[in-house]
This record gives structure tokens, C-alpha cells and sequence, in this order.
């Protein structure tokens, strides 16, 4: 949910006090700024956000902080973000840190240039590691994302440029391009009124999607307002004094309801096959789906794709290479499976049993049993904490299974996408996100829905990426059915 923050901070204020006239001597007129605002998800407000950079010397300093507040099914899950940045005044990197939680579950990535490389730590719970990358100064993150807007201005209607961004929430691993459009002038309703202000849409892409952002500016570059879809939902924030932005509502905003898809007629869950049409509501198709074995894509026109879906009774299996096969059976931070507690539990589920198709479905049966409180408000959580805390919703039993599978040496890996359900909250009929558990099982890889108590999935789901969680957040996981799930329409042919 709090994918692309790093960039949404860096466009808040662009530079408080200074004019575009002036945007080329930004560095030696540089001013503090300490803004605050709203932070509203479709029409109430879900938390705040806080803006602050200064100088020490040569090196410009900056602070940034999100609290969100969201309903899962009821269920209150406080989402906090952290990221601090040290930068040249030229705009250059010098070093950064974020960290976010969900439920308090804590997510830190830190980094640091050395010469030309780019040294990245990452910890999730209680691993980390650290990796280098090739640097690029050109690369913008708060400091040098507003310089680099400033010195080319955001004023001028038509103007258009690209811009490199490192964002933590994305990945380190190199700059991503973000293309910035000039709308000029507009009127827009700040503070319950309509003022004029100067809109500028930035449109930030990457191997997970593009993030389109609109921002409307005052005469000095201060964003007044910001608008974009975060998680399928739309996402405001208003800047406002202090006291105003912590002031929290009585009712928090119910997530998960508002992103569920309607499939208009019942699913037979006895069918072999579905062939499901996906349309995109606005503009051309641009989703990607995962192609494999159990689903294939058909391209129908720009706006429609038809995905059709298996059982694994229709599945012909593939070797897995032994590179991909190691990678499903390590370690890494989510599926922690040195954990004495997760090596005892996967004991306990196998028991006497030799036969590896046999342990898979035992493996299943124990973790829909073992969670015994079936809730929405666990973050993200790795499966030595499920493990511990018997509690959570789908991507709890996804994790705790395939780590199960591992310890069980069985290639495990997670899938997301969305699931089909009768009635889901006074909705019938409707697909919802999801995730589950694919083991890789007599030269195929089968599903397995622990937290929904199939052995054997029917053909009532559609994937959307898998993973084997290796180097990646199950946020990453996340933002393939997030990005598409409030702008497609499906039916079934």
C-alpha cells in the first residue's frame, strides 16, 4: 500500500520561498520548510504526512513521515512510513533510510554511496542483507527531485521532460524514469474554496507498473495539493496547519471492501476450466499477467484480454531448472525456515508420511487448522511470527505454508492475484485479492489455498505474479493486482 511514498514526498514542496525566477540559484537561496497534510483515501481522511528539510553546510537534510489508518473487514491497521534522506546540494545522494510498518511489523531499507556504487541494506523482521549497485548521480530522491523540477520549471503549460528517481519503495537497484507534463495554471478546490495553482502530472514507471501523480503547485512551488491511485484507491493530500492534518476522523476508511470486482453471475467451482474476460475501464489494456501451465492469456483487442484457467487435472508438467529449484527452497526473510518452531511445526504436519504429494495436502490441512484466529489485521507478517502468533488472513497462511513446504524440502513458492467468492460482506458474486501457496509436485507446480481449505484449487482464480519471495517485500508482491483491480471490469465467457 505505501509503494512510490519516497517519490510522493519528494513532490510535496518543492522548495518553500522560492520563485521560479530564482529556481537557478536554488542551491545558495535554499530555505527550510516543516509542512504537514492530510492524507484522505477516496472521499475521508485516513491520516496525515509530514515534510521537512534544512541545511547543515554543504549537505541538505530531509524527514519525511506518513500515518495511515485503514479498515480491513472492520478490523483498524495503522500503516507508518519513515524515510530520511542526507543530499549534496548539487542534488547528489549521500545516503537515505526508510522505514515502514504495518500492524508494527517493521520493513528498513538503508543505503549509503561509496565512489561509484550504491550500497543497499535491507531488513525485513530479522534478516538482512546488503547489496551493491552501480550509482547514478543523476538519480533524484527529495533534495535532487525538486532541484532537478525546479531548474526545468513547472510553470509553462506544454512543457514536458523526464527525470531519473530513485525510490526506495520501488527498488534501488537502478533509477527509474519519471515523465513530468506542464498543465499550467488551473483552478482547483483547496480549503473548501477554488483557487488557481499550477498543475504538473508526473507519471513514474517501473518494472512494477507506473504511478501517475498530479500536484497542484502555488507561485512558489509549494504543492498545495496531490492527487494518485494508491492500492486502487484514490489518494489525496491537502496540505493544511499541524493541528488540523493530526486531527484524525471517528471512522476510519474500509479497505478491502472497496476493492473487490464484480463477476455479475455465480462460479461453478466443479468446472475444469474458466475462461474469464478482463476489459480495461479507461484507456488501452496495460496489465500483466502471469503466463504459465495453469493459466494463458489471449490478447482479444486494446482493451480486453481472455485469461483461461485450469485445474491442475489439464496441467502437463516442466522441469524446474536447478537455479529456480534452490531459489524455492532457501531461506529468506518471509519464509524463515531455520526457525526452530517452523522446523518442528512442518515435523508435526508430515508425521509418519513418505509419500510427498501425501505431506503437501497434510501440510495444507495443518495451517488452515493451526491459524486459529482468522483476521485482517496483521501486517505482513514472516511465517516464524505466524507460526507464533497463530493469527492472520490469506498472506499469513500463504507464507506459513510455503515455508512449511521448504522445511519439508518441497520447492514452494506464492501467488497473488484474485479469488472468487459467493458473497463476501452483503456483496455476492465477486472476486477479491488473495494469495496462495504453489508447490512444486511430480514435475509441476500445484496449488494449494490454506487459508480457504483446498487441497486442490477448482479453476475460480486468476494470477496475477508469482514469487518466491527472494529479494522482494510481499508489498512488491501486492502492486501487480493493486494496480489494476480499480480499472478492469470481468466476466466470464
Amino acid at each position: 500500500m505505501m509503494h512510490i511514498k519516497s517519490f510522493l514526498f519528494s513532490l510535496l514542496a518543492l522548495s518553500p520561498g522560492l520563485g521560479y525566477g530564482e529556481a537557478k540559484n536554488v542551491a545558495r537561496l535554499f530555505q527550510p520548510h516543516n509542512l504537514w497534510y492530510e492524507v484522505y483515501l477516496g472521499e475521508m481522511k485516513a491520516g496525515y504526512a509530514h515534510d521537512q528539510m534544512y541545511r547543515e553546510g554543504d549537505l541538505i537534510k530531509s524527514r519525511n513521515e506518513m500515518l495511515i489508518q485503514i479498515k480491513r473487514v472492520g478490523q483498524v491497521v495503522e500503516i507508518t512510513a519513515e524515510q530520511k534522506t542526507v543530499e549534496k546540494l548539487s542534488g547528489e545522494l549521500v545516503e537515505f533510510s526508510t522505514e515502514t510498518k504495518m500492524s508494527g511489523i517493521p520493513m528498513i531499507k538503508k543505503g549509503r554511496v561509496d565512489g561509484n556504487e550504491l550500497v543497499v541494506y535491507e531488513r525485513q523482521f530479522i534478516r538482512g542483507k546488503e547489496s551493491r549497485y552501480s550509482f547514478d548521480p543523476e538519480g533524484g530522491m527529495s533534495w535532487g527531485l525538486q532541484k532537478k523540477i525546479l531548474d526545468q520549471g513547472f510553470k509553462k503549460a506544454g512543457d514536458r521532460y523526464e527525470i531519473k528517481v530513485y525510490s526506495p519503495d520501488l527498488s534501488m537497484r537502478s533509477t527509474a524514469p519519471a515523465f513530468v507534463e506542464l498543465k499550467g495554471k488551473k483552478s482547483v478546490t483547496h480549503g473548501g474554496a477554488l483557487i488557481d495553482a499550477y498543475e504538473v502530472v508526473v507519471t513514474i514507471k517501473s518494472g512494477m507498473g507506473s504511478v501517475r501523480t498530479r500536484s497542484w503547485l502555488d507561485d512558489q512551488g509549494v504543492a498545495l495539493r496531490t492527487e494518485m491511485n494508491m492500492g486502487g484507491i484514490r489518494m489525496i493530500l491537502l496540505q493544511v496547519p499541524e493541528k488540523k492534518a493530526k486531527k484524525m476522523e471517528a471512522e476510519v476508511e474500509e479497505f478491502l471492501l472497496d476493492t473487490v470486482i464484480s463477476l455479475g453471475k455465480p462460479l461453478s467451482k466443479v468446472k475444469k476450466s474458466t475462461t474469464f474476460v478482463l476489459k480495461s475501464i479507461e484507456g488501452p489494456w496495460g496489465g500483466k499477467l502471469f503466463e504459465g501451465p495453469h493459466q494463458q492469456v489471449t490478447r482479444v483487442n486494446d482493451k480486453e484480454v481472455e485469461v483461461l484457467v485450469k485445474t491442475e487435472g489439464l496441467v502437463q508438467g516442466s522441469e524446474l531448472v536447478e537455479s529456480k529449484r534452490k531459489e524455492y527452497l532457501d531461506p529468506n526473510p518471509y519464509l524463515d525456515t531455520g526457525d526452530l518452531l517452523i522446523q518442528n511445526l512442518a515435523k508435526q504436519a508430515k508425521g509418519n508420511e513418505t509419500d510427498v504429494g501425501k505431506i503437501a495436502g497434510r501440510l495444507s490441512s495443518f495451517v488452515h487448522k493451526y491459524i486459529s484466529s482468522k483476521n485482517f489485521a496483521v501486517g505482513f507478517a514472516s511465517a516464524s511470527e505466524v507460526a507464533r502468533n497463530k493469527a492472520g488472513d490469506c498472506t499469513e497462511h500463504s507464507v506459513l505454508l510455503a515455508a512449511l513446504g521448504r522445511a519439508c524440502n518441497i520447492p514452494s513458492r506464492v501467488v497473488t492475484g484474485l479469488v472468487y467468492t459467493p458473497s463476501f460482506k452483503e456483496k455476492r458474486h465477486i472476486l477479491v485479492y488473495h494469495m496462495w501457496t504453489q508447490f512444486y509436485l511430480g514435475g509441476k507446480w500445484k496449488n494449494y489455498d490454506s487459508a480457504l481449505g483446498y487441497a486442490q484449487c477448482p479453476a475460480d482464480r486468476i494470477a496475477f505474479s508469482v514469487s518466491s519471495l527472494a529479494g522482494e517485500d510481499l508489498t512488491e508482491s501486492m502492486i501487480p493486482v493493486m494496480n489494476l483491480i480499480q480499472n478492469i471490469e470481468v466476466s466470464m465467457k
